[in-house]
C-alpha cells in the first residue's frame, strides 16, 4: 500500500519554540517514510522539511526518541507518555514552575492509536514539531519523536519489517525496543544487522566510538514481577539473564549476544506491569489517564523521565560529530537512499551513507572557506591582476583541500573521490566568478583615474591633476574675458583627457601582457595552476 503526500507543513511563518503547548492541538504526526508499490519504501521530503527546517530551529542540535516492535502492542499509545512528557517539561522550563504531569485530568493524545488486530502505523512516522528542551547542560536542544510501522504483521514481508527496523535505529539517538513480556531469540535476530554495521564501523582506524547511541528495551506487561522487580533495576538484572550466551543457542544469536554491546553506547532494559484491562480491551478507553492502572501509570512517569529528562538528552550523533536540524534532513536523506530497495541492506552500504554525510559536510565547509577567502582577497575597489587573482585562487584553493582532507577516512574510497571531484568543480565556478566581478571593476572614468592606474598611482595623480588644471585654465581665461585663449584650452582640455584615458586603458593591456608572457616563462607545475585547480587527493 502506498500513499500520496499531501500532508501540509505544521510549521507558520509565526512559529515561536516558547509554550508549545499551547498550540500542540494544531500539530499531527507526518509520514515522511512509506512504502512503495512493488517493495521498498520513498522518503516525503516536504514533510521531512515541515519539521526540521525551520529558521529558527535549523542550528539546534537534535535528539530522535524513535519506537519500534511487533505490531499491535501499544507502541502509539507509549509515545503519546513521551508527547505528554516533553510538553509539561518545556512549559515547567519557561515558566519556571514545578514540572507537573500525567494527574488523573490527563488525556493523551498525539499519536494514532487504537485497540483491536488492525495496524495504524504505516511505515515510519514523525511528530509534526520538534519540541525545544533545555538540557543539564544548559544547552536547548529540539526533540523529535518518531514512530515505526509494527513489524510482522499480515500485510509486510520479513525484508521490509527488517528495514523499516533497521532504518528507524538507524536514524534514532534513542531507540526504544517495544516488546511483550519477553526478549524472545527472534528479537536478538533483528540486531544482527548492527552487530554486523559495528564491527566494519569499528574496523576503520578513523571512525570515532561506537556507531549507534542508545538502545532501551521496553518488555510491555511483565508477568514476574516477584523474580525482576518493574523498572529499570529489575530491567538491568532480566537483561543480563537474557543476553547471557547460552551454548546451545545459534551461532548468530551467539554473535548479537557477544558484539551488542560494541555497537551501541548504553543498552538498558525497563519492565512495566500490565496498564489494565481498561486500556487494552476496551475500544471506549480514549487516552484518559484515570483509567489506566496506577502502578502502571507509575513506572511509566519513572521510565519516560530517566529517558527523556534533561539529564539523559544526547543529540544524534555521527562518527563524533553531533547533528543539528539542518544536517538531519540530509542524513535522513542519505540513509533512505541505502534503504530504499525491498531488501535489507548490506551493513557496508550503512558504512558508505556515513561517509557519504561527512564527506557532504567537510565539502561545503571547505567551499564556504574557499569563497570568504576569496571575498577579502577581492574586497578592495581597485582591478586586481590576473597574476595577484590567480595566486589568491592557488592560495584559497589549498584551505579547502585541506579541510576536505580531515574529512575522516572510511568507507569506499570511491565516495570520497567523487565528492572531491564535486568540490574541485565548485571551486573552479566560483573562481570564474570572481573572475568576472573582478573584471567589472576595470575603471576608465576620469573621475577614477587615480584608482584605475593601479601600480602607476603617483603617475595616475599627476595626470589627474593635469586634467584638473587644464580645465581650470580654460573656465578661468573664459571668465577674464580672454575668449580667444579659452577657445584655444579648451581642445587642449579635451586632447589631454584623452590622453589620459588612452594611458589608462592601453597601459592596463601592456600590464596583462607583460604578465601573461613573465608567467609562461616561469615553471610548467605554476602554468598548469594558472588556468586549473590544484588537485589533491
Amino acid at each position: 500500500m502506498s500513499f500520496d503526500f499531501d500532508l501540509t507543513a505544521p510549521f507558520t511563518p509565526d512559529f515561536s519554540t516558547k509554550d508549545q503547548i499551547e498550540h500542540r492541538h494544531k500539530i499531527q504526526p507526518i509520514q515522511i517514510i512509506a512504502p512503495k508499490d512493488g517493495g521498498g519504501f520513498k522518503l516525503n521530503e516536504s514533510g521531512l522539511n515541515s519539521i526540521f527546517k525551520h529558521k529558527s530551529i535549523l542550528n539546534k542540535k537534535v535528539v530522535v526518541v524513535g519506537i519500534a516492535g511487533a505490531f499491535r502492542k501499544g507502541k502509539s499509545f507509549l509515545l503519546n507518555f513521551f508527547l505528554e512528557y516533553l510538553y509539561c517539561l518545556q512549559k515547567s522550563q519557561q515558566n519556571d514552575i514545578t514540572l507537573d504531569w500525567l494527574n488523573e485530568n490527563t488525556q493523551l493524545q498525539g499519536f494514532h492509536w487504537r485497540t483491536g488486530v488492525k495496524r495504524t502505523t504505516i511505515g515510519l512516522w514523525m511528530w509534526g514539531e520538534p519540541i525545544i528542551i533545555e538540557a543539564e547542560n544548559h544547552q536547548k536542544y529540539a526533540i523529535i519523536l518518531m514512530d515505526t510501522q509494527g513489524t510482522f504483521d499480515n500485510n509486510s514481508t520479513y525484508n521490509e519489517c527488517s528495514t523499516i527496523f533497521a532504518l528507524s535505529t538507524i536514524l534514532s539517538s534513542v531507540q526504544c525496543y517495544n516488546l511483550f513480556d519477553n526478549i524472545p531469540e527472534d528479537a536478538l535476530q533483528h540486531l544482527s544487522i548492527f552487530v554486523e554495521y559495528g564491527r566494519l564501523a569499528l574496523r576503520e582506524s578513523q571512525y570515532v566510538g561506537k556507531p549507534l547511541q542508545n538502545l532501551t528495551f521496553i518488555v510491555r506487561d511483565f508477568k514476574s514481577p516477584d523474580e525482576f522487580e518493574y523498572g529499570r533495576e529489575g530491567g538491568k538484572q532480566f537483561l543480563e539473564q537474557v543476553m547471557a550466551v547460552n551454548p546451545e543457542s545459534d551461532d548468530e544469536l551467539k554473535d548479537v549476544r557477544e558484539h551488542l554491546g560494541n555497537c551501541f553506547e548504553n543498552i538498558e532494559c525497563y519492565l512495566l506491569p500490565h496498564p489494565g484491562h481498561k486500556v487494552a480491551e476496551r475500544g471506549s478507553f480514549r487516552g484518559h489517564v484515570r483509567d489506566i492502572r496506577p502502578i502502571f501509570k507509575e513506572e511509566v512517569k519513572k521510565m519516560v523521565s530517566n529517558i527523556l529528562g534533561p539529564h539523559a538528552l544526547k543529540p544524534k550523533n555521527v562518527n563524533g560529530r553531533e547533528m543539528t536540524c539542518r544536517k538531519m534532513i540530509e542524513f535522513t536523506k542519505q540513509y533512505c537512499k541505502v534503504f530504499e530497495g525491498s531488501n535489507v541492506p548490506q551493513p557496508k552500504n550503512i558504512l558508505n551513507a556515513n561517509s557519504h554525510l561527512l564527506c557532504i559536510e567537510h565539502a561545503h565547509e571547505a567551499k564556504l572557506a574557499y569563497s570568504r577567502g576569496m571575498a577579502r582577497a577581492t574586497t578592495d575597489a581597485r582591478m586586481l591582476s590576473e597574476k595577484r587573482l590567480l595566486e589568491a585562487h592557488i592560495k584559497h584553493g589549498i584551505t579547502a583541500l585541506n579541510i576536505f582532507d580531515k574529512c575522516p577516512k572510511f568507507g569506499s574510497p570511491s565516495v570520497r573521490n567523487e565528492y572531491l571531484a564535486r568540490l574541485q568543480e565548485d571551486v573552479n565556478a566560483e573562481f570564474e566568478k570572481y573572475k568576472k566581478l573582478n573584471e567589472d571593476k576595470r575603471v576608465t572614468g576620469c573621475a577614477s583615474i587615480a584608482m584605475a592606474c593601479g601600480d602607476s598611482l603617483f603617475l595616475g595623480l599627476g595626470l589627474a591633476g593635469a586634467s584638473t588644471a587644464a580645465i581650470g585654465a580654460a573656465y578661468v581665461t573664459m571668465t577674464m574675458g580672454l575668449v580667444a585663449t579659452g577657445i584655444v584650452a579648451i581642445p587642449i582640455t579635451f586632447t589631454s583627457m584623452f590622453c589620459i584615458w588612452s594611458y589608462v586603458y592601453i597601459s592596463e593591456k601592456i600590464f596583462e601582457c607583460r604578465g601573461q608572457i613573465a608567467l609562461k616563462k616561469e615553471d610548467g607545475k605554476k602554468n598548469i595552476k594558472k588556468t586549473k585547480f590544484m588537485t589533491k587527493v
